[in-house]
């Protein structure tokens, strides 16, 4: 038969039967995905986040990615998880029941287990994992696709476990990874942001992790769903601060109990600057050797205001080091002082050596911050007035901005803004204060600093000279807090017996 006479329609036809055309598994189960689910669907990532502010169909995502695994490879094992079997009948198992359970695909629900079966021996199995004892009892099993529901809300070691639990025993089913969802909060929240939010660049990057993992972070939103009625964001706009902020604008620099919720990224962050060389400089000290050592750098403009512009934030870091690097740091001309520094760092310990003293020997001078009785409550008001929003500066007015905080740090400092975003207040104790078992090294410095700014202990220091043991000199003075280079003094320090004069 000649060419000419082929039937192409049959051609076409005979060639698609060899070549299908992918599988619309949605099309299905009823599920149209929205721009921002489908950009969850077609990730190939391993691990990937699909988080930010309620509303955004995160939950009807998860449902509809785990039926499609289902039906795209059959024998594959899922398991999906939140914390209580509660959780799963208000979230997870209504937003399968608004596919139909699957069933346009095979699927079978069973109510008593919670479990999906499907005709081509897949499973979906819905589970609970408040804590870890919960999360042994999946010890024996396995699965190649894990998915949780609000991520945050479970503890980072739960989840640790349950992903040891990914894995394949045979070579035809894949092993497809992790899915999850979360808003900010919950004791999670600083896990899931440091690896998916902070670790990604807020979603900016797809980063690989120390196992080899590709990780990847979506942003979602109740604005990148058009099923919302107007009603339910009314609704989230009654809720307190911290929970709204949470909820409603996806911020994961917010959570219950957090200290500074004023701080915020495209506020409080800027990238650095030239700073006029007129302007004062001072330091933040926080000593640490198994804790981490922290140092920060700030300068005050014509208007008070505190632009901090370089850190330092290390463990294992010896004394003399510690002090070598903070010269090593500064650029040639740089005039900094004082240097506030926890008062600890006076203390004599047996024979050895104050370790202001260790300093002051390797050309970095030391002033105690003032840790008397109640100085950490005002200490951290201090800081949070700081955050506080004044008319605009220059560069700010520049941009259009009519307001700017009185405290800007130089994106140059990721440990000082992670600890000022993370720090909780107390648990026990003073409500007012900080917990002291989280992360406040930086913290403390950056409060040490501000605390004294213009209102310190009444004290002259002079910058140069040190006393036998290495502290710099003191003598009391009237007014504000200020260095004289030229003030030269042999007159014994204050600091030498050992006492802290006002500070207590």
């Amino acid at each position: 038969m000649p060419l000419s006479r082929i039937d192409l329609a049959a051609w076409d036809a005979a060639l698609a039967a060899f070549d299908p055309p992918p599988r619309d598994v949605f099309a299905e189960i009823g599920y149209t995905p929205t721009e921002r689910q489908a950009e969850f669907h077609s990730a190939t990532e391993f691990d990937l986040l699909f988080g930010g502010s309620l509303g955004g169909g995160k939950s009807r995502a998860l449902m509809a990615e785990a039926l499609r695994a289902a039906a795209l490879h059959p024998g594959i094992r899922i398991g999906a998880f939140r914390r209580t079997y509660g959780e799963l009948k208000e979230s997870l198992v209504p937003e399968l029941a608004a596919m139909n359970f699957g069933a346009g695909v095979g699927g079978r629900w069973n109510g008593t287990d919670y479990e999906l079966k499907f005709a081509n021996g897949s499973l979906l199995m819905l589970r609970y994992a408040e804590n870890l004892v919960d999360a042994t009892r999946r010890q024996g099993g396995q699965y190649q696709l894990l998915l949780f529901d609000e991520r945050t809300l479970t503890p980072p070691d739960v989840i640790g476990f349950l992903e040891s639990r990914l894995r394949s025993g045979r070579a035809d089913i894949p092993v497809l990874g992790i899915r999850s969802t979360a808003n900010p909060g919950g004791p999670g929240h600083g896990a899931v942001r440091a690896r998916y939010i902070d670790g990604t660049n807020y979603g900016a990057d797809v980063v690989t992790d120390h196992a080899g993992r590709t990780v990847r972070f979506i942003p979602s939103s109740m604005r990148d769903n058009p099923h919302l009625d107007d009603g339910y964001r009314q609704r989230l706009l009654a809720l307190p601060d911290d929970l709204r902020k949470a909820f409603l604008d996806g911020d994961w620099g917010v959570f219950s109990g957090q200290m500074f919720t004023a701080l915020r990224r495209e506020r409080h962050v800027i990238d650095p600057l030239d700073l006029p060389a007129t302007w004062r400089r001072y330091n933040g000290v926080d000593w640490g050797f198994a804790a981490p050592w922290a140092v920060v750098w700030a300068a005050v403009d014509e208007d008070g205001r505190v632009w901090c512009y370089r850190e330092l934030y290390a463990t294992q870091v010896g004394e003399a080091d510690q002090a070598r690097r903070i010269l090593a740091a500064e650029q040639d001309g740089e005039l900094v002082g004082p240097r506030f520094a926890d008062d600890a760092m006076w203390a004599k310990r047996g024979d050895a050596k104050a370790i202001a003293a260790v300093y002051a020997e390797n050309g970095v001078h030391l002033t105690p911050a003032g840790k008397g009785a109640g100085s950490r409550v005002v200490g951290w008001q201090r800081v949070r007035s700081y955050l506080e929003e004044a008319p605009a500066c220059p560069h700010h007015r520049a941009l259009g901005w009519d307001t700017c905080p009185k405290l800007h740090m130089f994106s140059t400092l990721p440990n000082l803004y992670r600890e000022l975003q993370d720090l909780p207040y107390a648990t026990k104790g003073n409500p007012e204060d900080a917990d002291t078992d989280a992360s406040d090294h930086i913290a403390d410095a950056v409060r040490y600093l501000l605390a004294n700014l213009g209102q310190g202990p009444e004290f002259l220091i002079d910058d140069s000279p040190v006393a036998g043991d290495g502290t710099p000199l003191a003598v009391p003075f009237a007014g504000r807090f200020a260095i004289d280079p030229t003030h030269l003094t042999t007159a014994a320090s204050p600091l030498d017996s050992g006492e802290l004069g006002p500070w207590g």
